[in-house]
């Protein structure tokens, strides 16, 4: 990965922390987790999300989704991709399961997600 990227990678997640701390009026700052490249885990963990921020122009859904779901199977939450690209807001991913299907993904937008988000807050 190339430096450019990392430094792309990281901004995103320091932007998305940002985002949800303000949107999901949260009582702090989600905290990046720095160990990730060595010892795997989520980019933002926001009990009882696991989030995996993207920040590129060319999206990779399916394998995004794959690399959270296996992720978060481990530590026993909520799999959600955050993605965005250049002059777009943020997305999100959320298993399928939350509307009935066995399998795969659904795409939302930022203020489905946070309608969703809240609901699941409200149940745990």
């Amino acid at each position: 990965m190339s430096l450019n990227a990392r430094n792309k990678g990281a901004s995103g997640e320091r932007e998305l922390a940002r985002w949800l701390h303000t949107n999901m009026k949260l009582d702090k700052l989600p905290e990046r987790n720095l160990e990730q490249v060595r010892h795997g885990g989520s980019d933002l963990l926001v009990y009882p999300f696991f989030f995996e921020c993207k920040r590129v122009e060319c999206l990779d859904l399916r394998s995004w989704w794959i690399q959270v779901k296996t992720e978060a199977e481990k530590e026993d939450a909520i799999p959600v991709v955050a993605f965005r690209q250049n002059r777009k807001q943020w997305e999100f991913l959320i298993s399928a399961s939350h509307i009935g299907l066995d399998k795969s993904f659904v795409r939302l937008n930022h203020d489905v997600f946070l309608l969703w988000a809240a609901n699941v807050l409200e149940s745990v």
